[in-house]
């Protein structure tokens, strides 16, 4: 009867395994999910070579026309945040000429790209160029369609010819040969056929079974009298089961007992163990107690060295001060011939003195009234300096905190005054989605600059949050004509000509782009380690012979750009070691060489740069320098 129930159940199980191929599906070729996660696990097995490890992030880039796989491996980079334990980095290029270096860079055929010039652009860059939809070994991997199902091939020399290498593991998994991937579309309609015909015969031995299970059914039917006997002698069966188990309960109890003295001998061997690391840790610190013993006897080795050296030099002063002693006695005998004529002299002297005496008086009473001039000067100069700091107060009051738009943008301002109060001003102000960031340098310093440096913040202010006036050339035109009108300049030779230079950024965080102007004071901009010079209009933010509009220069940005902008206070400095000046030249060289760092530290790098090429000359003038990295 028990083979019967085992023989039935193995039918329906079979028949299980024949129907169930029937109600499959194939995976409908790539869709953006799919292309998102291949991307993602095939640059686990990516081989870069020892260069890779100097990358601080894995970069992955997509050359398409729309968005939607970016966005689809943005949403998987929030769970797969590191690949190959570097952190992931995503970019989308629009055209072939944006591209930038990648660890991975995928592209479609459809999307209608020049793939020998994506190539081009890639030459000399480890890049895993990965396609879809192209022939046969075109690129390094491409995906393919093959009966609905997402399927790759791999061009092995190719990865290899660009310094690069992919797991074993991963190449087998790859269509290999140009012979296996036109066939396998042949193999796979082969196979349907034949599994065609196979479903038809197994369709029709379903028949058969299924009339072969009603007749056991009734057979099973007429079996259930003798199941329900058997089922009592299993009753009385249980019952011996069950003393059977008390007795295994039982020997479970002693077996519990025996591992929990297991487990307290592992904690007596476990506490063993850490008094030995405590001992090891105590021996190494009396290693290093008798290292640093050793070493302080070797300092008073050489201490008792220079003594002895001192000693030597001693006896030598000692021989010396005595033959200075001889000449000395020498010197006394003179000296006592000498003062007796002196004693005749004297007395010659005396009516000379009386003569002095009288002048002495003259020349004390001349002394006094020039230390009455001398106090009231001093009374004056301290007089000045305090209205002086005074006014450092109020300029420092105008102008923003060292801190800036820090929560918008990471930067550094560096700024050092010549004297108390300064010619050179920076200013900052935000608009909806738009950073002003200003840096200006005023005609003169100290009091005469900081003057023309508290009417340009107060235009500023004027102009930009009163008038809303946004563009950087604008705002430099309509600074010009508020300095022309306050001032009362008109273009003849004996006008005063003060007025300042000044850079004018803004920031545009909604459409990536940096606008820019300047008069006499140029923008800095570090792409990928290579300065570009956005050079500004050669007229002053004054009256001038030449009053024509400023040049208006748009920047499109990318993530990591760095721009400076500055006053000429830092290339004019005098020093180094042949007390020459110290060159925008040589100032590009140092932005570039400190591009790499954070920039608070790019800020300290720059002062320090600036104290060691001054040296012990006097500061020539005002000093800003503002550094910004998108």
């Amino acid at each position: 009867m028990a083979k019967q129930i085992r023989y039935l159940n193995c039918i329906i199980l079979i028949s299980l395994f024949i129907i169930s191929p029937l109600k499959l599906n194939g995976q409908e070729g790539f869709d953006n999910p799919t292309r998102a996660v291949y991307i993602f696990d095939m640059a686990r097995y990516i081989d870069y070579g020892p260069h890779f490890a100097d990358s601080s992030v894995f970069r992955i880039g997509v050359l398409d026309k729309t968005s939607e796989l970016y966005w689809e491996m943005g949403n998987l980079a929030r769970t797969r945040k590191t690949i190959q334990n570097k952190p992931v980095e995503l970019v989308v290029f629009r055209n072939e000429d944006r591209i930038t270096h990648t660890q991975i860079l995928y592209l479609n055929k459809n999307s209608g790209f020049n793939l020998n010039k994506v190539k081009e652009k890639l030459q000399g860059h480890q890049t895993m160029l990965i396609t879809e939809g192209y022939e046969f070994r075109e690129s390094m991997i491409n995906f393919v369609v093959v009966n609905g199902k997402p399927q790759f091939e791999t061009n092995d020399e190719m990865i290899k010819k660009n310094g690069m290498a992919v797991n074993q593991l991963f190449l087998a998994l790859a269509i290999k040969t140009k012979e296996d991937w036109e066939k396998l579309f042949v193999v796979t309609d082969a196979d349907l056929t034949v599994q065609k015909e196979t479903v038809k015969q197994q369709q029709v031995q379903i028949d058969l079974q299924k009339q072969e299970i009603l007749k056991q059914k009734a057979l099973l039917d007429s079996l259930d009298k003798e199941i329900s006997t058997k089922e009592q002698a299993l009753a009385e069966k249980q019952k011996i089961l069950n003393s059977q188990v008390a007795r295994i309960s039982q020997q479970q109890g002693e077996i519990t007992v025996q591992k929990n003295k297991i487990l307290s001998q592992q904690k007596e061997v476990q506490v063993q163990q850490d008094t030995l690391a405590k001992q090891r840790e105590k021996m190494s610190v009396q290693i290093s107690r008798i290292d640093e013993q050793l070493k302080k006897i070797t300092d008073q080795e050489s201490k008792i060295k220079i003594q002895l050296a001192t000693l030597e030099k001693q006896k030598i002063i000692l021989y010396f001060i005595l033959f200075v002693l001889f000449l000395v006695c020498i010197l006394v005998y003179y000296i006592y011939r000498s003062y007796r004529i002196k004693k005749e002299a004297n007395i010659r002297l005396e009516e000379k003195n009386r003569t002095i005496s009288a002048q002495k008086d003259e020349i004390e009473k001349q002394r006094d009234i020039a230390a009455a001039q001398r106090d009231q000067i001093a009374y004056q100069k301290k007089h000045i300096t305090d209205s002086i700091m005074y006014a450092k107060r109020i300029q420092t009051a105008l102008i923003p905190s060292l801190e800036l738009f820090s929560d918008k943008l990471d930067h550094f301002v560096l700024y050092k005054p010549l004297a108390i109060v300064s010619g050179d001003f920076y200013w900052v102000s935000a608009r909806d989605n738009m950073q002003i960031i200003i840096a200006a340098d005023c005609t003169g310093h100290g009091v005469p600059g900081a003057f023309m440096s508290m009417l340009g913040v107060t235009l500023l202010n004027e102009i930009v949050n009163e008038k809303q006036i946004i563009m950087p050339d604008q705002i430099i035109s309509t600074l010009r004509d508020g300095i022309i009108k306050s001032l009362k300049q008109v273009l003849d030779e004996d006008t005063v000509k003060d007025g300042m230079d000044i850079a004018v950024c803004v920031v545009d965080f909604k459409e990536n782009i940096l606008w820019f102007a300047g008069a006499n004071n140029p923008l800095y901009l570090i792409r990928n380690g290579e300065l570009i010079h956005y050079r500004p209009d050669k007229m002053p933010v004054a009256i001038h012979y030449r009053m024509q509009p400023f040049t208006l220069h748009k920047i499109e940005l990318l993530k990591g750009d760095l721009f400076y902008i500055f006053s000429d206070g830092y290339a004019d400095q005098f020093g180094g070691p042949n007390e020459k000046k110290f060159m925008s030249t040589h100032m590009k060289e140092k932005l570039v060489e400190i591009s790499g760092l954070p920039m608070l530290q790019q800020g300290e790098k720059m002062n320090t740069v600036f104290e060691e090429w001054r040296g012990e000359n006097s500061q020539v003038d005002d000093v800003t320098l503002i550094g910004v990295r998108y």
